[in-house]
């Protein structure tokens, strides 16, 4: 309590926000918290409170918090005040207004209160509980793990999680499920068929339709240990969520099940989804890319993010090339953030089928998955890992294709991986967007400039960068003088940064770019007084990191840092070691590569 005291001390007047984190149930803990907050904090606008802790709404030390936060000497400016309460696989977050307002609809809730069963109205207990959460509940988290080691508490659970979707009662933005799979939402929805507790659903609406789930959530969060299973893959669709604006999947995969199944997205882009801005996949491949473009036309924010160490993970047998990363970047006018950090990837469809999307027409959603053969197409020249890309095809041509991946000794790399294109560009212009992340790209710097003209307020800029050589033609003169001639070329002749018209554009322009993040380019290549000046005609660039992956790499990106540092540039160079990381990446998609059965057509 004397390190509070200082901080209190410290921070009294300038604290607008207060968080206070107890993680156990002992009586003297959550008195440490009381004390915290009796201190009083006169500019505090937000107070949240994080806590272990049950039946939130009659718990005496929770209702304590609650009054100390009201108390306008202690909190005089106070907004909100926030609870997260974690018990039995739940986490629940509250939200109390402190200036006196509550949600609009609350009185249309109250109402559906008095329609509840009667065994519920005539508990007290439970009357309470749901009372406060039509009040105060904002979001809901479950860990579908914990919730099966009981029935009793997998029905209470299950239970709960129907009001939550079927009900108009609570109100809540977020639901998230953890440790989740298909089968645990497809339980979800047999519950709600079900209707064990006997509700009329008609009569439990307020607000929503009776084809839809809950309507006042703007986010759901899923955190899945396997996609799809011998049985289930993704039952839910934008049917049962109209209104949801924000979809985050993640994915860590669980080895003890079954995980030979080509990894799908079910049902999911079945239907449109009108209203999501914002999307989080774990992976992604070109058929996918024309379905997001039809099915989710007002994206703004779109990451496809693997779980660490899964972004080559063979597995995601799905082809994914560079122009279906292409499209993803010039389909939506709106969109603002872009980030891909997922390997290139091309698989061979001989021996198993490629899954398309799901019909739509069984809203039960337990079906199977229909089979879909793309194009073969009739002439590509792709390479993983030599990245070459000769003649850029067009995305239907690359669906499905396949690939022979070799290192320049000719050894065949079975693992997904970087790939190379000779150019690069968003047609038509976006203008809204201020994030693009592609870490797996390989162009050429040149190419990486001239993007920002199609990007005109780009922020942030994640890419591989390639420096092309080009030998210069040699000059007709004697041997001689062509050697002295050859000498006094500067290394930085055969190192192309940018076109001239680019840089002038840029410079003229005033191109907002903040930071560049660079792989696979610590090189002393860039060791050059005319990078420099490319790279300060990006007024507002504040800092060019180097991603590096082995100590040779750190040693080149140093010599790059103190060569700008001593010739002038007014950008800082910053160098961010993933060699482990990187390493692991490797290793981790190397092993399963063979164990597994995807093959690489040589």
């Amino acid at each position: 309590m004397e390190l509070v005291r200082k901080i209190h001390a410290d921070t009294r007047f300038t604290a607008e926000a207060l968080v206070v984190a107890c993680f156990t149930t002992v009586e003297s803990e959550h008195s440490w918290v009381q004390d915290c907050l009796s201190l009083g904090w006169p500019n505090v606008c937000v107070v949240e409170i994080e806590s272990k802790v049950c039946n939130v709404e009659s718990d005496a030390q929770t209702i304590c918090w609650l009054r100390t936060v009201q108390d306008t000497l202690l909190f005089p400016i106070a907004q909100i005040y926030r609870l997260k309460a974690h018990w039995a696989g739940c986490s629940e977050v509250f939200e109390h207004p402190l200036s006196g307002e509550l949600s609009r609809t609350l009185v249309k809730r109250n109402v559906l209160i008095g329609r509840l069963p009667q065994h519920i109205r005539d508990s007290e207990a439970e009357m309470r509980f749901y009372k406060y959460r039509m009040l105060f509940l904002v979001g809901v988290t479950f860990r579908m793990g914990a919730m099966s080691r009981s029935e009793q508490g997998a029905v209470a659970m299950y239970t709960y999680l129907t009001y939550i979707f079927k009900s108009d009662i609570f109100e809540p933005r977020f639901v998230g499920l953890i440790d989740a799979q298909p089968r645990h939402i497809q339980t979800i929805l047999d519950t709600i068929n079900k209707n064990a507790s006997q509700l009329v659903y008609s009569d439990m609406r307020a607000i929503t339709s009776n084809a839809a789930l809950q309507s006042s959530l703007k986010h759901i969060c899923l955190d899945m240990h396997n996609m799809n299973d011998s049985r289930f893959s993704l039952p839910f669709c934008s049917a049962h969520f109209p209104k949801l604006g924000s979809l985050v999947i993640n994915h860590s995969p669980d080895f003890k099940s079954d995980n030979s199944n080509i990894m799908s997205l079910g049902v999911l882009f079945s239907l449109p989804w009108y209203h999501l801005v914002e999307l989080q996949l774990p992976f992604i491949s070109d058929a996918y890319v024309t379905t997001l473009k039809d099915k989710c036309p007002n994206l703004q924010f779109l990451y496809v993010l693997p779980e660490p160490r899964y972004e080559r993970w063979p597995a995601y047998a799905q082809a994914f090339t560079p122009c279906g990363l292409c499209a993803l970047a010039s389909q939506w006018q709106r969109l603002r953030h872009l980030s891909v950090s997922y390997a290139f990837r091309n698989v061979i469809q001989e021996q198993s089928q490629s899954y398309g999307l799901m019909s739509p027409s069984r809203l039960s959603f337990s079906g199977g998955r229909p089979s879909s053969v793309m194009e073969r197409p009739e002439s590509l020249s792709l390479q993983l890992n030599s990245h070459v890309i000769k003649h850029r095809p067009t995305l239907k041509q690359q669906q499905n294709h396949l690939q022979k991946s070799q290192n320049e000794d000719g050894e065949v790399q079975g693992i997904p991986g970087p790939m190379s294109l000779d150019s690069f560009t968003v047609f038509p212009k976006n203008r809204n967007m201020r994030v693009l992340r592609m870490p797996y790209l390989q162009i050429p710097f040149s190419v990486g400039l001239a993007l920002l003209k199609d990007i005109p307020q780009l922020q942030i800029l994640e890419f591989a960068p390639v420096l092309k050589h080009i030998e210069p033609k040699p000059p007709s003169i004697t041997s001689t003088l062509r050697r002295r001639v050859s000498a006094s070329l500067s290394p930085q002749f055969n190192a192309p940064f940018a076109d001239s018209d680019v840089v002038y554009h840029l410079k003229s322009t005033k191109h907002p770019l903040k930071d560049m993040i660079l792989h696979g380019a610590c090189t002393t290549r860039f060791i050059s007084t005319s990078w420099i000046e490319v790279m300060n005609s990006l007024v507002e660039l504040a800092s060019i990191t180097f991603i590096a992956v082995s100590p040779d790499d750190i040693a080149a990106a140093d010599r790059v840092a103190a060569f700008c540092a001593r010739n002038g540039a007014r950008f800082g160079i910053e160098i961010d070691n993933r060699s482990r990381r990187h390493q692991t990446c490797l290793d981790f998609a190397s092993s399963w590569g063979k164990m597994g059965d995807l093959l690489w057509k040589k």
